[in-house]
């Protein structure tokens, strides 16, 4: 039985290039324009931007209990306030990443 599980897992692996070979031959087109680039950069930093605000809120309330959690030790407590103030410091680098393609648009013209 694993012989034979085996051999059909084999072949349908090698069968596998021959299906993507059988599609058509299109190619990816990238951005034509400049104001297709605009928005195609603006997308990405727009979710890039969301994505660091959500690991900055989830380690801000990770540092909360870490806080809460510390029963008054100084070094859970210093520990504490690093993992919040490296939090705030992606909160930060997330707003100037996005202020910074604001300033690119704005010294480009668009």
């Amino acid at each position: 039985m694993k012989r034979i599980l085996l051999a059909v897992t084999l072949l349908s692996l090698f069968a596998l290039p021959m299906v993507s070979f059988g599609q058509e031959n299109v190619l990816p087109t990238g951005p034509t324009s400049g104001t297709e680039i605009v928005t195609m950069v603006n997308t990405i930093s727009n979710w890039v931007f969301t994505i660091f605000l959500a690991v900055a809120v989830i380690f801000i309330i990770m540092a909360a209990i870490k806080f809460l959690t510390s029963g008054g030790d100084p070094g859970k407590v210093s520990s504490a306030r690093d993992s919040l103030l490296y939090a705030l410091i992606g909160v930060a680098v997330a707003v100037l990443a996005k202020g910074l393609v604001a300033l690119v648009r704005v010294i480009v013209g668009y």
